[in-house]
């Protein structure tokens, strides 16, 4: 699981929705009821209907015909001038009804807010940067960026094979800012997004390693559960013995595992790759058969802005 205050966060949100929902329906409905035809026709529709109830228990046919008692609430309804949806609550999301959970499974509006979280303890800029609105005139070679940037677009869309995507390139070559374009378009698809430096990634791993308690597992489960794992500047972070690299191959291997999706950019070349983490991360990041390796090459993008 995710981190618990995550979720009992983004969960409370979803709640609150149902529960506005319900008393504003209640409310009509209170109104409805005050009137005493609305009253005596809403008793004969429950009546009629927990009859036909018992006869599909027994293999029968209805009872009762509903048509007709539904009509008159309709008409007594518009009498009321109360809308008949009104006295039934309208949920936001007609998946969940706002319950956040669909057939014990986690609904997308629930991800959606769980993005949002995650979203603001990722850094991520607030200005939403996404494929559709990049500015290809500032790259120095616009179409062979724009090139790129499909490619990547392909793969958010699930239309390459590749697992990870590794992105190479020199500072200010415009990494981050691709990265961001992904991880937007992937909320926006409303699966879950983890956006996280390579700093950072560090730091839970270090505290994953460091801490003995029932609180130990929530550092790995923000590195491990979302379906899309963005790590930015890959190389910039300390390596810490019996930490760093043991912990990027762990986190990485058991994605690939369970067929989760990693995204890293870093300054590293290849083989300060392979020098700095050792041959097993270097198989992980490179793999022929599960890896996309893109070159990102521009001048540093920060002077030109």
């Amino acid at each position: 699981m995710l981190n618990k205050q995550i979720i009992e966060s983004a969960l409370n949100k979803i709640k609150a929705r149902r529960v506005n929902a319900e008393a504003l329906a209640y409310s009509f409905f209170e109104k409805a009821m005050a009137n005493e035809e609305f009253k005596k026709n809403f008793k004969e529709i429950k009546q009629a209907e927990i009859q036909n109830a018992k006869s599909e228990v027994y293999g029968e046919k209805p009872k009762y015909d509903l048509t007709n008692l539904l009509k008159i609430q309709d008409d007594i309804l518009k009498k009321l001038e109360i809308d008949k949806k009104a006295i039934s609550p309208h949920y936001t999301c007609a998946k969940c009804n706002d319950t956040g959970y669909v057939n014990g499974e986690i609904c997308s509006c629930l991800k959606r807010e769980i993005n949002l979280i995650l979203f603001e303890k990722s850094g991520l800029s607030k200005d939403k940067k996404s494929f559709e609105n990049c500015d290809f005139k500032i790259f120095d070679d616009p179409k062979k960026t724009q090139k790129l940037y499909e490619i990547l677009k392909n793969w958010c869309d699930k239309k390459n094979p590749y697992n990870n995507v590794l992105l190479i390139g020199k500072t200010g070559a415009g990494k981050t800012y691709v990265m961001e374009c992904m991880a937007n378009d992937l909320i926006n698809k409303e699966v879950l997004v983890y956006f996280t430096s390579a700093f950072e990634l560090n730091q839970n791993l270090l505290k994953y390693h460091t801490t003995f308690d029932e609180t130990k597992g929530q550092y790995l489960h923000m590195l491990m559960e979302p379906d899309y794992l963005f790590i930015d500047d890959l190389g910039t972070e300390p390596i810490l013995k019996n930490v760093t690299i043991e912990g990027i191959y762990n986190v990485l291997s058991e994605r690939m595992r369970n067929n989760k999706k990693t995204v890293i950019s870093t300054n590293l070349s290849l083989q300060q790759i392979q020098d700095f983490y050792g041959d097993r991360v270097f198989s992980r990041l490179l793999s022929q058969a599960s890896s996309l390796v893109i070159n990102v090459e521009n001048s540093d993008l920060r002077l030109k802005k």
